[in-house]
């Protein structure tokens, strides 16, 4: 059965909040035909301007009869911004609760805790501005860390990419994960990055300290990530001594570089996971675990799920 979509957006909404999550809905019809269908919902029939200034036209107006399965409220400048009247919240809340789920990209969130005021419920946004967000709903609970959070039918994600990985998300609930797998192959992202996983990548966190001393460890890391690295041979790496490197590692990442490698190696393993062609087994072999079981437990610390039950798409 097809689920039906509707994206809604108005002026100055962010034009990747749109077609970055559309794109792997859509994707989806590759491997499952009509699996999705989308249209785009605007408050009238004018043409609707992206924060850029291009136009689109939607498909139907929140004055048309619709319904859907999947509302889908974009972020954008003008999305956090935006005023609606008593009659467009009210019709705008009257398809939110026809829609099996209600999904906010960004700061679409702003729109959905207007259309749910009174509801207790766990979001995010783009950490720019989830203090904002807060604020301004003090009955939600507004987290600024993930990705992307799930609270009951509502799902609301993080800064515009990670809609993306709110949308594989999705796909692997509703498809599995060998299915997500080869969404996220085509669209040449990780699969997937966890709601857990913090908005910050660790390069993103060096970044953010103005250190970029870490970064060609890491890289030198992800190339290695099926052999065993001792402390020693990183810090040979950046001619440090184990000491300086283990600072640098709990300033600006957080954990031990021995921890932070064992991370990479599972969060390696949870990506390949979703090819087909290999077995959990293997996987563990391919990431260095000198066997299943080790490799079993680490995945469940890490994850919460047992590798052959992720694997199976949960």
């Amino acid at each position: 059965m097809t689920i039906k979509q509707l994206y809604f957006i108005a002026d100055e909404f962010q034009a990747l909040d749109l077609f970055g999550p559309l794109d792997a809905f859509m994707e989806t019809n590759s491997f499952v035909p009509k699996a999705y269908s989308a249209k785009l919902l605007g408050l009238d029939e004018c043409a609707i301007k992206t924060s850029h200034g291009q136009q689109l036209l939607p498909d139907v107006s929140i004055d048309d009869p619709i319904s859907c399965d999947d509302l889908i409220i974009c972020g954008g400048a003008g999305m956090r911004t935006l005023t609606l009247t008593e009659t467009q919240n009210q019709q705008l809340r009257k398809i939110a609760n026809s829609a099996k789920r209600v999904i906010s990209i960004c700061t679409g969130a702003f729109v959905l805790a207007k259309l749910f005021p009174h509801e207790d419920m766990t979001m995010t946004s783009h950490w720019r501005h989830c203090s904002e967000l807060s604020t301004q709903n003090p009955s939600k609970e507004v987290c600024s860390e993930p990705l992307f959070v799930k609270s009951g039918n509502k799902w609301s994600s993080a800064g515009v990419l990670s809609g993306v990985d709110l949308a594989l998300a999705i796909i692997r609930e509703d498809h599995g994960n060998s299915i997500a797998a080869k969404v996220a192959k085509e669209l040449v992202v990780y699969i997937q990055r966890s709601g857990s996983q913090n908005q910050f990548s660790d390069i993103l966190q060096i970044q953010s300290a103005q250190s970029l001393k870490l970064s060609p460890l890491l890289d030198w890391l992800s190339a290695r990530v099926n052999e065993h690295i001792t402390v020693a041979q990183m810090s040979e790496q950046l001619c440090l001594s184990e000491r300086q490197l283990t600072r640098l590692f709990k300033q600006h990442l957080g954990c031990t570089p021995s921890h932070y490698f064992k991370k990479m190696k599972l969060n390696f393993a949870r990506d390949l996971l979703g090819d087909e062609s290999m077995s959990v087994e293997q996987i563990s072999r391919r990431v260095g675990f000198s066997s299943y079981d080790s490799f079993r437990r680490a995945f469940y610390r890490q994850f919460s799920v047992s590798p052959s039950k992720f694997s199976k798409g949960m």
